[in-house]
């Protein structure tokens, strides 16, 4: 659209396309793209729209045995809105929602993981994953969204259960995002990424503090551009990529993402993330 509508106004729009996306789903695809063996444990419905969400997945290569068909269910949905600069807003319509059983089989399929992302809109649910989880001596990694509603109490039960967190910086209520990233480790995380759109990204461990830039692309869609940071960053931390390489790796797969439309109509490889890196004479 020519614009994002503002209050009581009305504009006319152009009809791009029904996507399959979802931030699990996203993460999932993104790291799979890039090269690791991925899985999903998560549910759809019965209709049009979660068999294009199943097989997607499937066209990524993510395991999708533990993903649960709901009979007589929607599929959740998103609708994204996109104005000439590729800035997208995002209506998030939730239609079901499941409890998660963690049964024999899935409690050992969580357990052979090296590395379990997880949203965080039931901590009961993220309790009981991470658990079983680290009992195996796995990690547990989780965005704090603000769309999730965590604050205080339940904010900080979370940051407890987690190895690897990730913010994104309008999340915060500050520009001190460093003293923030180093307040939040101390609640339990040992690394914290604040995520800062077209200004870049910082991350915090028990060394420090370290900041990167974005790479300047041109820009078609953002959609998703999140969470292909997210498992681009996790792909090069259980590669054991020193944290300023992960944040670089990060960046470049997140700009490579935005140059197509929808959050997985130009997810990169790990040799294109590799060549992009070249190509801006950074090693």
């Amino acid at each position: 659209m020519p614009a994002l509508p503002r209050h009581d106004q009305k504009v006319l729009g152009q009809f791009i396309g029904k996507q399959p996306g979802g931030v699990g789903g996203n993460v999932a695809c993104a790291a799979s793209r890039l090269g690791l063996r991925t899985g999903l444990v998560s549910w759809v419905g019965d209709d049009a729209e979660g068999k294009l969400v199943l097989d997607d997945l499937r066209r990524f290569g993510v395991d999708v045995n533990h993903v649960t068909v709901g009979p007589n269910t929607s599929t959740n949905f998103t609708t994204v809105l996109l104005d000439p600069s590729g800035e997208k807003a995002i209506i998030v319509v939730p239609t079901t929602f499941e409890t998660l059983i963690l049964d024999p089989p899935l409690a050992a399929f969580l357990s052979n993981t090296r590395l379990v992302y997880s949203t965080a809109y039931d901590p009961d649910q993220l309790e009981r994953t991470a658990r079983i989880v680290h009992a195996t001596g796995g990690l547990m990694s989780t965005d704090v969204e603000p769309v999730a509603g965590l604050q205080d109490e339940t904010l900080r039960r979370v940051l407890s259960l987690v190895d690897i967190v990730f913010f994104d910086a309008d999340a915060l209520d500050t520009d001190h995002y460093e003293q923030v990233a180093q307040e939040v480790r101390t609640a339990g995380p040992e690394l914290v990424v604040v995520t800062c759109g077209v200004q870049g990204a910082l991350a915090c461990n028990a060394q420090g503090v370290i900041y990167c830039p974005a790479f300047k692309v041109p820009v078609v869609d953002t959609t998703g551009a999140g969470d292909c940071f997210t498992a681009a960053f996790l792909t090069a931390y259980l590669r054991q990529f020193p944290l300023k390489q992960s944040l670089l790796y990060a960046h470049a797969a997140a700009a490579l993402s935005i140059q197509g439309y929808g959050a997985r109509g130009a997810l990169p490889t790990d040799a294109q993330v590799h060549d992009f890196l070249t190509a801006h004479e950074v090693t």
